[in-house]
């Protein structure tokens, strides 16, 4: 995601620095889950655990790591804290 989409032309110059800053948020955050996925797979909650990250910055980044090609979810399943089941992400072999 490009900053520039996350402000209008016509907003002010800090609206621009501030979708500046979340990206590159974002790219910190997919490096620390991509790192981590290359380590083993996991789900959205045990990447959180490993990278030390909140599981909602985990879970907002993995489709924007499948749509790079960089990650997948795996057919396998894992029972989170909620009792839900939650998919199980995985590294692209490099």
């Amino acid at each position: 995601m490009e900053p520039r989409m996350l402000a209008r032309a016509g907003d002010p110059l800090t609206s621009h620095d501030a979708a500046e800053s979340v990206e590159t948020f974002a790219t910190k955050f997919r490096y620390y889950i991509l790192r981590e996925l290359r380590n083993g797979p996991g789900t959205f909650e045990e990447l959180a655990k490993r990278t030390g990250l909140r599981p909602d910055q985990v879970w907002r980044r993995l489709p924007d790591l499948e749509k790079e090609g960089l990650a997948f979810p795996t057919a396998e399943t894992r029972r989170g804290v909620s009792g839900r089941q939650q998919r199980v992400w995985q590294a692209v072999e490099c």
